[in-house]
C-alpha cells in the first residue's frame, strides 16, 4: 500500500440520525481527516480508533467507536484498502509501544505478590514474637467472651477436680492446659490462645468419652507446646488487622471461635488404658452437668 498517491477521496459522513452529507477524505499522517466540499474541517479520526463495520464491492463502512455514533462511507476500494492498511499499522504500532509497558506490568504483579507475600509471613512472625505468654492468654479471654451465646461448666472447679486425681494421664498437673467444657453442636475440640481447650460437653456423654478426652488433651498440650493456636490466630487476620496489632492495638482483630485451632481426635477407645474410674468419671459428669 505503500505506492498508493490519493490525497483525497471522496465519501460520504453520518452522524447519529441525520441524512448522509458528502464529503473529502483525506489521508493524513496519524490520522484521517473529513472536509466538506469547501474543504473545511468536519471531523478527525484516529487511526487507532476506526474499525471497519462493513465492507461491500460498491462501498464500506467505517466507524470511529463501537457506538457507532458517525459513520463513513467510502466508495473507492483503493482508498478502502489504503485506510484499513494506515489502521492496522498504527495498532501493530501502538501494540509494539504498549508491550515494554505491559511486561514492567507483569513484572510489577509478580513483585508485588511475592512481596505483599513476604509481608505477610513477616508480619505474622512479628506478631508471634511480641506477644507475651500473657497477651496470648488475654487474646484467649477475649474469644471466649466472644461466644457468650454457648453455656459452659464452671471452670476453675472443673480443672481443679482434674488436677486432683491421683492418676493424672492428662497431665493436667503442669498447668499447660486448660479445660472448658462447653456446649456446642460440634464434635471437635477448638484450642484458643492461651492455652484453653474448648471440648464440647457431648464428650461426658459418649461411650468411650474418658479415652477421647484423654486423647484429646494430649494433642491439645502437644499443640500449645508448639504455639499452634496463636499462629492459627494470626493467620486468619487480615493484613490491616496484624499490622494494626503490631503497633499495640486489638481493635481491628477478628475473635470469632472459628479463629481458634480445631483439635480432633478419631482414634479407638483402648479398653485396657482405664483412664478415669467410673466414680472420677461420673464426678466430672456431674461437675459440669449444663
Amino acid at each position: 500500500m505503500a505506492g498508493y498517491s490519493k490525497l483525497e477521496v471522496k465519501g460520504e459522513w453520518k452522524s447519529n440520525s441525520d441524512q448522509p452529507t458528502e464529503v473529502l477524505v483525506a489521508f493524513g499522517s496519524i490520522s484521517l481527516n473529513i472536509l466538506n466540499t469547501n474543504g473545511e474541517p468536519v471531523r478527525q479520526w484516529a487511526y487507532s480508533s476506526i474499525f471497519l463495520k462493513n465492507k461491500e464491492a460498491s462501498k464500506s463502512m467505517f466507524c470511529p467507536d463501537l457506538e457507532e455514533t458517525e459513520s463513513l462511507y467510502i466508495f473507492d476500494q483503493d482508498a478502502v484498502n489504503h485506510l484499513i492498511f494506515l489502521c492496522n499499522k498504527t495498532n501493530r504500532k501502538k501494540f509494539a509501544n504498549l508491550l515494554p509497558w505491559f511486561f514492567i506490568i507483569i513484572l510489577l504483579i509478580g513483585f508485588s505478590t511475592f512481596f505483599s507475600s513476604y509481608f505477610r509471613i513477616v508480619t505474622e512472625k512479628i506478631a508471634l514474637s511480641i506477644t507475651s505468654a500473657e497477651q496470648e492468654s488475654n487474646l484467649g479471654n477475649i474469644m471466649l467472651k466472644e461466644m457468650s451465646e454457648v453455656s459452659y461448666c464452671d471452670i476453675n472447679k472443673t480443672n481443679e477436680y482434674l488436677r486432683s486425681l491421683e492418676k493424672n494421664y492428662v497431665s493436667i498437673t503442669d498447668d499447660s492446659i486448660e479445660l472448658i467444657f462447653m456446649n456446642f453442636r460440634t464434635m471437635n475440640s477448638i484450642l484458643l490462645p492461651g492455652r484453653k481447650l474448648l471440648v464440647p460437653y457431648s464428650i461426658l456423654e459418649s461411650e468411650d468419652g474418658a479415652f477421647v478426652l484423654a486423647e484429646t488433651i494430649k494433642l491439645g498440650i502437644a499443640a500449645t507446646k508448639n504455639k499452634e493456636a496463636i499462629e492459627k490466630f494470626f493467620s486468619k487476620q487480615r493484613n490491616k488487622a496484624l499490622l494494626i496489632y503490631v503497633f499495640g492495638f486489638l481493635t481491628d482483630l477478628n475473635f470469632n471461635k472459628d479463629n481458634g485451632l480445631i483439635i480432633s481426635f478419631h482414634g479407638k477407645s483402648k479398653v485396657l488404658d482405664k483412664v478415669f474410674t467410673d466414680n472420677e468419671w461420673l464426678t466430672l459428669k456431674k461437675l459440669c452437668k449444663l
